[in-house]
């Protein structure tokens, strides 16, 4: 008999929730590796996209507990300070627009809504949102990929983002000084 080949592209099996003795999900705990990212080739957090939530209760205690819990495990697990920035989103204070652009797109392949702001990473957030579902879904995702963006992603291509970052808004820098018939 031949075994089956592996899908790699197959979402990736969940780790077990680990809590502390007051009963909180120790976040920054759970997880002693990741594989490989999606956007490397490895298999996604999630098997369908987790989108934000267009009008979310915002009062509901539901929600204001996801909020809540996706901001300690963001900070638990990377370190990052978030804060929620409107209705169905947070936002992630990182380093340089430049890595919340690529943090944003290693999200979106694993299967997490988010993009970039500035130097903010936006990840959704919602009142159906459950610890063993779509909370844990956002805070593995930014875990997961702040985890391969400071130990794993080569300066050369940190370096490269800058420039990138930099050669942009020397553009739009220009095209506010020159005409777009001098451009042609």
């Amino acid at each position: 008999m031949s075994e089956e080949p592996v899908d790699k592209r197959a979402p990736m099996a969940a780790a077990p929730l680990q809590y502390r003795a007051n009963g909180e999900v120790a976040w920054g705990e759970m997880w002693d590796s990741f594989c490989v990212l999606a956007l490397e080739g490895g298999p996604p957090h999630r098997g369908d996209l987790l989108t934000p939530q267009t009008a979310p209760e915002t009062a509901s205690d539901n929600y204001q507990f996801a909020v809540r819990e996706i901001l300690r495990g963001i900070r638990e697990t990377s370190g990052l300070t978030a804060t929620e920035i409107r209705p169905g989103w947070i936002g992630i204070t990182t380093a340089s627009p430049s890595m919340a652009t690529w943090l944003a797109e290693a999200v979106v392949a694993e299967n997490v809504a988010a993009h970039a702001e500035g130097t903010l990473l936006c990840v959704p957030v919602g009142d159906f949102y459950t610890v063993k579902g779509e909370i844990k879904n956002v805070i593995t995702a930014v875990a997961k990929t702040t985890h391969y963006w400071r130990e794993h992603l080569p300066p050369q291509v940190k370096q490269t983002l800058v420039l990138q970052e930099k050669l942009a808004l020397f553009i739009q820098w220009v095209r506010q000084y020159v005409s777009p018939t001098k451009l042609a």
